[in-house]
């Protein structure tokens, strides 16, 4: 079993759904809200990640159209 602390967002979501599964009442619920939030944040940070590649792409275009001024 590897350390807690190298889990990713997706595995701790997977972990809560099995877990809420097994779960029942109240206990069902907030694994069920864990594994939301995971899911979330994984896809936020997706999504970060290919807007800044987007932004970068994009700063670069407009620097070689300038044609590399302020440099």
């Amino acid at each position: 079993m590897s350390s807690p602390l190298h889990q990713n967002p997706l595995y701790l979501a997977k972990e809560a759904q099995q877990m809420a599964a097994k779960a029942d009442g109240t206990d069902c619920k907030v694994f069920q809200k864990v594994a939301l939030i995971s899911l979330c944040v994984t896809a936020a940070a997706g999504a970060s990640q290919i807007f800044l590649q987007l932004w970068k792409e994009l700063r670069r275009k407009d620097d070689r159209e300038r044609g590399g001024r302020g440099r």
